[in-house]
């Protein structure tokens, strides 16, 4: 028996904890991660270059029959409700990483520098990662997901056992 997975896709605002939950699910179910910002940096910064850098990722979603990995986005963009509208309720799972938007903004000024959004990928409209917390933070509040994990007042363990324990209601056991 081995366990079929769904998308599991990791949203939230900058300084919400996807990138490290998404490493330490990967590393416990051996899932590949695909980050959204590795695919735009790879493309200009344009209409045409964030096109591209959905269609490369994908291609690389659909190499994995679009099962079996973790995707990691804001969970802002247009082309993400394509995959919750392209996808069977069962073949998406939404993991929403909400924060108070204080914390988010002291997790981001601990990143290191080149990680704060010097280069911000989302868009031209956000000169780096304080700034789109500030104008998206209501916005991404109002947003679903199949499963909401408040990380202000929780250390990297237990948001991880948090999710886990809420994961396992989606995890499919294939014979």
């Amino acid at each position: 028996m081995r366990t079929r997975f769904p998308i599991i896709h990791i949203i939230g605002l900058p300084g919400a904890g996807k990138t490290t939950l998404a490493k330490k699910l990967s590393k416990k179910y051996h899932l590949p991660v695909f980050y959204i910002g590795a695919y735009r940096s790879k493309f200009p910064s344009s209409e045409e270059g964030e096109a591209d850098a959905w269609v490369a990722l994908f291609k690389d979603l659909s190499k994995q029959k679009w099962a079996n990995c973790i995707l990691e986005t804001t969970g802002l963009n247009s082309r993400e409700l394509f995959l919750k509208a392209a996808f069977p309720f069962s073949k998406i799972i939404s993991i929403k990483l909400i924060a108070q938007r204080k914390i988010l903004y002291e997790r981001i000024g601990k990143k290191k520098k080149n990680e704060r959004g010097g280069k911000w990928l989302f868009s031209d409209d956000f000169q780096d990662k304080y700034e789109f917390v500030k104008k998206m933070f209501k916005q991404f509040r109002d947003m679903t997901a199949h499963i909401t994990v408040d990380t202000t007042n929780m250390n990297v363990q237990d948001v991880f056992k948090k999710t886990v324990s809420e994961l396992r209601v989606w995890l499919k056991v294939e014979r």
